[in-house]
């Protein structure tokens, strides 16, 4: 087994390039247990050196956001792919489902095609959805609660994550700011990472719902790779090398058109 010392020089090594880990996934590679993962993050914590969130460790680099992201303004970027994407996901629903819907401007426009009729359950942690899906007579929205962020209008903490490992859910509909062959499925906020991996967890089939602007982009946070997917829905912009990658691990592959 390595030192303390190489230990912890993997692990800043490791943030470095994905700048949110889970203790989990720092145990599993580094082959220790996960007692031993938190001793060594709290002592790296308490020397400054990395930052300490629920459910793992983010780097001090990248901070808790991305510069310049806003749910409200990004809801205009590729709208009309957005619109196409949320179209073919709520073709993957069927009255009864148990759903988590993530946060992101895409899955909202999910809750915004859903068919008229149909009695669903709805867990969610984005204030924009579920003001949405609030308005159906015979949903049922489960809102996880936490602290509300005023730029992602979600809700996060370690309430709500500890409340979403309570639930199962049939579908998980995800969202990314970002996919890179290297670097897997990024996101703008530390707090969101959680939530994702918990969502995906408590899901039979996971669903990732993202346009095709978000190729080849890498945002702050690390929360998954794609190969956690079972279903990847995009738009016809997706790169070709993307989409194939895509196919070749497995995933079945949605083109909105």
């Amino acid at each position: 087994m390595a030192s303390k010392e190489q230990r912890s020089d993997q692990i800043l090594g490791m943030l470095d390039s994905r700048h949110f880990m889970s203790i989990g996934d720092l145990a599993k590679s580094l082959d220790v247990s996960e007692m031993t993962i938190r001793r060594d993050v709290r002592d790296l914590a308490d020397a400054g050196k990395l930052r300490a969130v629920y459910g793992g460790v983010a780097s001090l680099e990248n901070g808790s956001t991305v510069s310049g992201y806003n749910a409200q303004t990004e809801r205009s970027q590729h709208a009309e792919e957005k619109r196409r994407i949320a179209l073919a996901a709520s073709k993957l629903l069927t009255p009864g489902d148990v759903v988590i819907l993530d946060s992101g401007t895409t899955v909202q426009q999910l809750a915004e095609c859903l068919p008229a009729d149909g009695a669903y359950t709805f867990i969610c942690y984005s204030l924009n959805t579920i003001n949405v899906l609030a308005k159906r007579e015979e949903t049922t929205v489960i809102s996880l609660g936490g602290v509300l962020s005023t730029k992602s209008y979600t809700f996060s903490g370690p309430d709500a994550v500890q409340a979403m490992q309570r639930y199962r859910a049939n579908k998980a509909f995800i969202g990314a700011t970002g996919y890179e062959l290297k670097h897997g499925l990024t996101c703008s906020y530390v707090e969101d990472c959680s939530w994702k991996q918990a969502a995906m967890q408590c899901s039979v089939e996971r669903i990732l719902l993202v346009d095709s602007s978000k190729f080849g982009k890498v945002s702050t946070c690390s929360f998954a790779d794609v190969d956690d997917f079972n279903t990847v829905i995009t738009d016809s912009g997706v790169p070709d090398r993307y989409r194939i990658d895509l196919e070749t691990k497995g995933l079945k592959v949605v083109i909105a058109d």
